[in-house]
């Protein structure tokens, strides 16, 4: 039979072993941060002018909501050929076309009044809210020799019905050009891209 020995040997230093590990993984921690801290990037912001608003960061979610509605009804005003007729409040109303139907959740977004007005070979579509609060005022400028130029305009001040012959002038102090947050804004974003 064969005895086996067996003998215990202490390490020459445990206290040296556990300073090295603690600082190997201090150095790690460390490293780690840094290099988080280099690869971050901050998030492109949109330029916008002083005559632009951002439907994206100053919009609440009514506007946004609103605005989105208009998005819609202008791709469809853009289809529409150079002769063919644009259509008209109750039209819209008749057709279910939001943001001109009176139904629940118009009243929910501040019960905007729609007027078309026809001047200087162009067509306006003006949104009135009652209260400012809720919501602005939306125009969508409709240039009639050439659909493609069609703008969406926003005022948060308070335009009275009397005032819209007048309010309506692009040029009118407070009317800004609203300027859409897009799919690529948001990639450039996560990519950590923009247009600096």
């Amino acid at each position: 039979m064969i005895k086996i020995v067996t003998e215990k040997l202490k390490p020459a230093s445990s206290k040296k072993e556990n300073v090295i590990l603690i600082i190997t993984v201090v150095l790690l921690i460390l490293t780690a941060a840094l290099l988080i801290k280099l690869r971050k990037t901050e998030a492109p912001k949109q330029k916008i002018k002083e005559n632009e608003v951002s439907s994206y960061s100053d919009f609440s979610n009514i506007e946004e909501s609103i605005y989105a509605d208009l998005i819609n009804f202008v791709s469809e005003i853009k289809m529409k050929g150079k002769d063919e007729e644009l259509p008209t409040i109750k039209q819209l109303e008749d057709e279910l076309m939001p943001p001109f139907t009176k139904d629940i959740t118009w009243e929910e977004r501040g019960k905007l009044t729609w007027e078309r007005i026809d001047k200087n070979k162009k067509t306006y579509y003006v949104g009135l809210c009652e209260n400012v609060m809720t919501s602005g005022n939306f125009l969508v400028s409709v240039d009639n020799e050439n659909k493609e130029n069609t703008k969406i305009l926003f005022i948060k001040t308070h335009i009275h019905k009397d005032e819209v012959e007048f309010a309506i002038d692009e040029n009118f102090p407070g009317w800004k050009e609203i300027v859409p947050y897009t799919g690529e804004n948001e990639r450039q974003k996560f990519e950590g891209k923009g247009d600096n």
